[in-house]
């Protein structure tokens, strides 16, 4: 076995054992050991029967009329398609053999069928509930609403196996309902990358697959309203007919989609304009002051226009990290009454203002929580949106006020990916599992999981793992398995038949911090390498450093051979595998300036001797330049960057990011250059240029 599988192995291995502890039952697990579902369903029995998927198989619907339903069979239809090796099944009528019926419960074809099958729908099945049956010779899937039979598809979809006339669908039993009523994830889309429209419908596609019924757009300048045009930039904002289309575009996937406009703090890109400043609490700022009226008149109008356009149950206002509240216009008010009471006083005045609207209103928690002593008077019709992001075995004390409030509460927690080349999969891992857990024994309206892009140049498609971790651990009940839910992940996600190599691959990636010791992400890829600090932060990581390629050239490795039987999501392999060659590049560009600084070290204390100074024309010499060398690395990244962007994004804001890889190329042909010109004064003075003063750091330890 090589280092780097069993660098793959070890990684694997370590989360295993966590997790044994929490290992299902013997019968469960030989279960999903067979069967492969994420969520994993309340209910499974294996009947050991078959149901072949032959040419005349038909997906009936027991209600004809049913726009809901007859949608969702052409959904499945369509997976089968593709997934299946071209498997085409065709919607015909109910028959009593041959026939995967679909339908509400209390229809009488479906009760029939049910009855065919020895089942009954429990009465305690909720509205989002579905049952499903698979005997040898008929399917029935079977929703207590046109969600539940929804959802009950998107399990079947995950039960197909094998291909063409060979596909066939396992014997089972299922009950199923949700945990938690609201499943959703939240994306920014203020702070960089704003996707296509296209993209969003993936995005949607994809939760309404992992039975996710909600999903809102983070915006702070982003929305183009019409009262307001001069926020929103042209080309990196969603337009009122964007907005309809996906509205229409969600209904079907039976997901919410909710505004979450910023009505508080985070409103520079608005408060930097002119127009705007008077109403910013300190110049330029960050946020809105609660001493203009002209704050509220912004957040009705821009709120009137979102109630046009989003038809759905919630407004979420934001209203996070305040930090500026009381050092300006309102430092008079805050001084004599206290931030608490000023903060909720802005929040209580939004709520007057959205209430002929009729939704229920959202915000963060945070400001809150710092008052304590205040959240008995939070109108109970708010709805708290608790986040926390930390690897925490307990959440509770973060519950528990809301909770003794008698306030409603979502959990919120993250996928790890701001500021990451890749999401921090073992910060997410803890921190999404027992948040949902602790969210669900305090009652918690449901969970909102978070993806951010605090550096503006994060990648959605890089999250999914964390996404769908959310999805699985709001709809299962109680302490989620993470054992079960990456022995699935393959098959459930990208339709991979075999071992859970893809799965342990995005764990390595995912996993970078621990290995190297240190933070890995975007602020260490981008530190410029020729300064004392860096040169400081990289020494004695050599051989974690050495491990750290090992790893994420195994992962590549892997993610590029197995990955091309991947017949689902096959873009998020291709992000992944992008960063890991990020990973790679920074490693090797840590080796690189950590070598060269001690070969110039070593040629500046021995100046008399040629064959020292002329080790150092490798890093700048025509046949090999290792300083050249990391600007070509950098430039073939740009150009896979690029490609990743613009297969979500919008162009907007693109050219700020490439920039960043531009400066990183420029650093080291400026570099090289440097070097070829001090070893031409070499030749003619005998001197080289002192080693700190061209930021090659302190002088090195002896090597052991």
């Amino acid at each position: 076995m090589s280092c780097g599988a069993l660098i793959l192995c070890l990684l694997h291995g370590v989360d295993a054992r966590a997790q044994a502890a929490n290992a299902p039952s013997a019968n469960t697990a030989s279960a999903a050991g067979e069967i492969r579902l994420i969520p994993q369903p309340k209910q499974l029995t294996p009947t050991g029967e078959t149901f072949r998927l032959t040419r005349d198989v038909r997906l009936a619907l027991a209600d004809a009329r049913s726009a809901d339903d007859r949608f969702a069979v052409e959904d499945f239809a369509a997976d089968v398609r593709e997934t299946a090796g071209g498997l085409a099944l065709s919607v015909g009528r109910p028959r009593a053999r041959r026939t995967i019926l679909v339908g509400a419960i209390q229809l009488p074809a479906v009760a029939a069928a049910l009855k065919r099958a020895n089942m009954n729908a429990p009465p305690d099945l909720n509205e989002e509930g579905y049952v499903l049956s698979i005997s040898a010779g008929e399917v029935v899937v079977a929703g207590k609403t046109a969600a539940g039979t929804f959802y009950g598809l998107q399990t079947l979809k995950q039960l197909v196996r094998g291909d063409a006339a060979d596909a066939f669908l396992p014997g089972v039993r299922i009950v199923d309902y949700p945990a938690m009523r609201w499943r959703g994830m939240s994306d920014d889309i203020s702070r960089g990358p704003v996707p296509t429209v296209e993209y969003v419908k993936r995005q949607l596609r994809t939760l309404a697959a992992f039975k996710m019924n909600m999903h809102s757009f983070y915006m702070e300048h982003t929305f183009a309203s019409k009262s307001h045009p001069l926020v929103a930039p042209e080309g990196g904002s969603l337009t009122p007919a964007e907005i309809k289309e996906l509205v229409v575009y969600a209904r079907r996937y039976h997901v919410e989609l909710v505004p979450e406009q910023q009505t508080f703090g985070h409103l520079h890109k608005a408060l930097k304009l002119e127009t705007y400043n008077e109403l910013a609490e300190v110049p330029y700022g960050d946020m809105l002051s609660p001493q203009q009226e002209g704050s509220y008149k912004l957040v009705a109008d821009w709120y009137r226009e979102l109630a046009e356009l989003f038809p759905g149950k919630f407004f979420h206002i934001g209203a996070d990290e305040t930090f500026e509240l009381g050092e300006g216009q309102s430092r008079d008010e805050v001084r004599a009454r206290g931030a608490g009471t000023v903060y909720f006083e802005h929040l209580r005045r939004v709520r007057e203002i959205l209430q002929p609207h009729k939704r229920r209103l959202m915000f963060w928690g945070d400001i809150a929580l710092t008052h304590p002593e205040l959240i008995g008077s939070i109108p109970k019709d708010l709805i708290v949106m608790n986040w926390a992001y930390g690897a925490r075995d307990d959440f509770t004390a973060r519950l528990k006020p809301f909770k003794d409030a008698g306030l409603e509460q979502f959990v919120c927690p993250g996928v790890s990916n701001w500021n990451q080349i890749f999401p921090n999969l073992d910060t997410a891992t803890r921190n999404i599992t027992n948040f949902v857990r602790d969210g669900q024994k305090a009652g918690a309206l449901g969970m909102l999981n978070t993806s951010w892009d605090d550096d503006g140049e994060t990648l959605f498609e890089m999250t999914w793992y964390g996404v769908v971790l959310g999805a699985a651990a709001s709809w299962q009940e109680g302490q989620l398995n993470l054992v079960e839910f990456e022995r699935s992940f393959d098959w459930a996600f990208f339709r991979r038949d075999g071992d859970a190599a893809l799965v342990r691959a995005l764990r390595v990636l995912g996993g970078t911090n621990a290995l190297l010791g240190t933070n890995t992400g975007n602020t260490l890829f981008w530190q410029e390498p020729f300064t004392n600090a860096f040169q400081e932060r990289v020494r004695g990581l050599s051989e974690k450093t050495r491990q750290l390629r090992l790893a994420v050239e195994g992962a590549e490795e892997t993610l590029a051979r197995e990955g091309a039987e991947a017949r689902r999501n096959r873009r998020m392999i291709a992000s992944a595998r992008f960063a890991a060659q990020r990973f790679g590049h920074m490693g090797r560009r840590m080796q690189v300036v950590e070598q060269f600084s001690r070969d110039y070290w070593q040629a500046y204390l021995n100046l008399g001797d040629r064959r020292q100074v002329n080790r150092l024309r490798r890093y700048h010499g025509a046949i090999y330049n290792s300083l050249r060398e990391m600007a070509e690395e950098l430039a073939a990244l740009k150009a896979s960057y690029r490609e990743q962007w613009l297969a979500e994004n919008r162009p907007y804001w693109l050219e700020s990011v490439l920039a960043r890889y531009d400066v990183a190329i420029a650093a080291w042909l400026t570099r090289s250059k440097a070097l070829e010109e001090a070893l031409r004064e070499y030749a003619e003075s005998s001197t080289l240029p002192n080693p700190e003063e061209v930021g090659l750091g302190s002088r090195p330890q002896p090597s052991p």
